[in-house]
């Protein structure tokens, strides 16, 4: 009884100083990094793939204490999940695959965004107007070694038109890329949905042009490696969960999770512009961002599912382009154990949750 007696008081003490069992929880919070297939941080995935659920809790809630780093192009973050430089990261299935050939063990569990949204675009007065007119032209991208940018340049070499034909630029994602369009700094650019949202809300008169199979080859996923996920298994359902709700929270209202966003990343919100017309444009990039990533998947339905026969197409293309060498089945490059525990929360909650923010 003396025991419990000395134990209440000192309890008490310990929650009005601020000190003893606070810190000792928030210390339980398992640190992870993020790291993304991109450099810089832009409205897309970004907004509930980390503002969100950083701002709401929804992390912290999962025992989570997430951090964000940028790297370019897919192939790199796979790179740097592979070396242990972040625990989580988003990347493509054809580079978790070339990992693994390689003897790596990264491996996707949610999937992102069910169509690449890949597309190149060039001005409107332009004489391309398919992927062969490249010959002797200059293209922009974030990156040739994953993504549209490789997909791209495959193409070009296997109808004859080797990379010493035409030249590719790294231009990033960031207004830089589109000027280089519009100066004619280079005559092409791939870009991706959010990209293209971007654009379409700038003056510039620009034209679309296919670039074949990527409506057909897997798209951006969300991955970690087998160690972390052997290791921390409640982590990773922590993660994909703290996602899954703030893809449900944007869904529900853009603007609220955009202001989140803005909360999260100051800088990404517009100067010089009132906040109605940067809110209008910021959704309607994450309009053509959503239209594409989930495309196929009704309101209320579960996010995040695996694609078995999209990964096999992208192995059976990126083998036969040489990119892969075949040794690897696909179904090695996910795991769909965790789509369950993704999907695993009140949905109705954080819909009415994002109902009553402005």
């Amino acid at each position: 009884m003396r025991h419990q007696f000395i134990a209440r008081p000192l309890s008490i003490l310990a929650l009005l100083c601020g000190c003893g069992w606070l810190p000792a929880a928030a210390a339980e919070l398992t640190k992870v990094t993020i790291v993304q297939m991109h450099p810089a941080i832009g409205v897309g995935e970004e907004v509930f793939m980390y503002a969100v659920p950083k701002q709401l809790g929804y992390f912290k809630d999962e025992g989570l204490d997430v951090s964000i780093q940028g790297v370019g192009g897919g192939g790199a973050s796979a790179q740097v999940m592979q070396s242990g430089g972040a625990q989580f990261g988003t990347t493509m299935p054809e580079s978790i695959l070339q990992v693994r050939e390689q003897g790596g063990d990264v491996i996707a569990f949610y999937q992102l965004k069910r169509n690449t949204g890949t597309i190149m675009v060039v001005r409107e007065d332009s004489p391309i107007h398919k992927l062969e007119d490249l010959k002797g032209k200059s293209v922009g991208a974030a990156s040739f070694g994953a993504g549209g940018g490789l997909a791209v340049k495959e193409y070009l070499a296997k109808n004859g038109i080797p990379p010493d034909q035409w030249s590719a630029v790294s231009t990033g994602v960031n207004p830089a890329a589109f000027t280089a369009l519009d100066s004619k700094q280079i005559d092409a650019l791939i870009l991706w949905d959010g990209m293209r949202g971007a654009l379409e809300n700038s003056d510039m008169k620009i034209r679309a042009v296919e670039v074949p199979d990527q409506d057909k080859v897997g798209a951006m996923t969300f991955a970690t490696t087998d160690r972390f996920m052997k290791e921390k298994p409640e982590a990773v359902k922590g993660m994909c969960r703290a996602i899954a709700k703030g893809l449900r929270f944007a869904l529900a209202n853009t603007d609220a999770a955009l202001k989140l966003f803005w909360k999260e990343f100051p800088t990404t919100r517009p100067v010089g512009v009132d906040e109605a017309t940067a809110l209008r444009n910021q959704h309607h990039i994450m309009d053509r961002w959503f239209e594409m990533s989930e495309q196929g998947v009704k309101p209320g339905e579960e996010t995040g599912e695996m694609l078995p026969a999209t990964w096999s197409l992208t192995r059976e293309i990126y083998s036969k382009a040489g990119v892969l060498k075949g040794t690897v089945p696909a179904e090695q490059g996910y795991t769909t154990k965790y789509t369950q525990a993704c999907n695993e929360f009140d949905h109705a909650s954080v819909n009415a949750q994002a109902g009553a923010m402005n």
